[in-house]
């Protein structure tokens, strides 16, 4: 699976589901299936597959936590068929919790090489600050679109822009969108969709 054929990709899953969650992965153009994620529940160590369809049979990636239970967990993603690590993300937890959702992304070797931040500053403060300390203000801002952008370093310490997310909830479907159009690098593009792939499962472990 090529998924930089893909400019626009779309992860859909239903607002409502008891027992974990499927992740549709589709051609935004031309709502074509070109992944499917599903979600166990009660899940402590997160084991995350990418298919290519809902029969998944065909295995394209995966993503799985070094540790149990950590604020901070380093998750590897890795090539299903090669075995081979592509690259790992790690959430700072307090930054993401307090201030807005940060994302750090590795190369194999542990270099740092990008990031993935939510852009929506203002918004994100008054979303979290908001929700700690007026009732149902989480009802309120649950269906406020939130916007990421995935950028990778540059040597010069500046960085180079390879994606925008943006996370939408309606109350029946959740639907992040992956737009790649505006990239001005060439990169894995594995390190998008996993790097989305993240955000989704994220929002559908808070229930």
């Amino acid at each position: 699976m090529d998924f930089g054929a893909y400019k626009h990709i779309e992860f859909r899953r239903k607002f409502w589901k008891l027992f974990g969650a499927e992740i549709a992965v589709s051609d935004a153009t031309n709502q074509q299936l070109i992944g499917f994620i599903k979600m166990k529940a009660w899940q402590l160590k997160e084991d995350i597959r990418m298919y290519r369809d809902k029969s998944m049979s065909q295995e394209l990636f995966g993503i799985h936590a070094r540790s149990v239970i950590d604020f901070g967990a380093i998750y590897d993603v890795i090539d299903s068929t090669t075995g081979q690590p592509i690259f790992s993300l790690r959430r700072k937890g307090l930054r993401s919790t307090f201030v807005r959702d940060y994302w750090e992304l590795f190369n194999p070797a542990g270099q740092q090489i990008g990031y993935i931040q939510e852009t929506s500053s203002t918004l994100a403060l008054i979303r979290r600050y908001l929700e700690a300390i007026v009732e149902f203000a989480g009802l309120i801002f649950m269906f406020v679109p939130q916007t990421y952008e995935i950028n990778i370093n540059t040597q010069d310490g500046g960085k180079t822009l390879v994606g925008q997310i943006t996370h939408r909830k309606n109350p029946f479907i959740v639907k992040l969108s992956l737009d790649t159009t505006g990239a001005q690098i060439t990169v894995d593009p594995r390190i998008a969709v996993a790097g989305t792939t993240m955000l989704a499962i994220v929002d559908a472990s808070k229930g």
